[in-house]
């Protein structure tokens, strides 16, 4: 089964990552910036031409807008949360890190 509001956070986060809105993207794609907005929230399906046209634009491969993260490599999924924290304060990143190890703990992950 295809989650395609997990695609559109993706799409969001490179489109965010690559300093451009969602106008701009929706010009390159030849599409409304509405439809844009819809896929980021997952409100409508992205057929696999747009989605692989979309990876380009944004300069990424097409596995990290497809992929759920478990299988995304390390090294992708690494870079993506550093993008989202590498700003943050570090108080807010140790409460981060506490948190984490609070639901690994009550999840019974392992821890490596």
């Amino acid at each position: 089964m295809v989650d395609y509001k997990a695609i559109g956070r993706r799409i969001a986060f490179y489109r965010k990552k690559a300093s451009m809105t969602q106008a701009v993207l929706s010009e390159k794609l030849g599409v409304s910036e509405g439809y844009i907005s819809q896929l980021e929230r997952g409100s409508a399906k992205i057929p696999f031409p747009r989605l692989a046209q979309s990876a380009d634009i944004l300069g990424v491969d097409i596995a990290l807008l497809v992929s759920d993260r478990a299988a995304v490599s390390d090294v992708s999924f690494n870079s993506e949360i550093f993008e989202i924290i590498k700003d943050w304060p570090a108080e807010y990143v140790s409460f981060l890190t506490e948190m984490l190890i609070c639901a690994t703990e009550r999840l019974n992950l392992p821890k490596e």
